[in-house]
């Protein structure tokens, strides 16, 4: 329940699923605040990666992006009504099995 208030001031700007909200929740304190740190920058340009903001489509899935962070976590989002919407965040390996999983289940 820590991160819905650690997240409210974010909910104007973009949405987060339950699943979301349970893996933020569970990550180490300080991989939480490097997201909350760039999360302002975010909010401004969500589809564009620059300098200051490491986000870019994941491979092979095409309507799915991703922000990183530094220590190699990653928040997985989508568009959904023009704005985005985070549903996981974990590591680079846990995204990329996670992708894989998907994509065979597709098959």
């Amino acid at each position: 329940m820590a991160s819905r208030h650690r997240l409210a001031d974010w909910r104007e700007y973009f949405d987060f699923t339950d699943e979301a909200e349970r893996n933020f929740d569970n990550l180490p304190e300080e991989v939480r605040k490097a997201f909350v740190e760039v999360f302002p920058t975010f909010v401004r340009h969500p589809w564009r990666p620059s300098v200051d903001l490491d986000v870019s489509p994941v491979r092979n899935t095409p309507d799915r992006w991703r922000l990183k962070v530094p220590g190699g976590h990653r928040g997985i989002y989508y568009p959904r009504h023009g704005r985005p919407a985070f549903e996981m965040f974990e590591t680079r390996d846990q995204v990329y099995e996670r992708a894989i999983k998907h994509l065979q289940s597709l098959r």
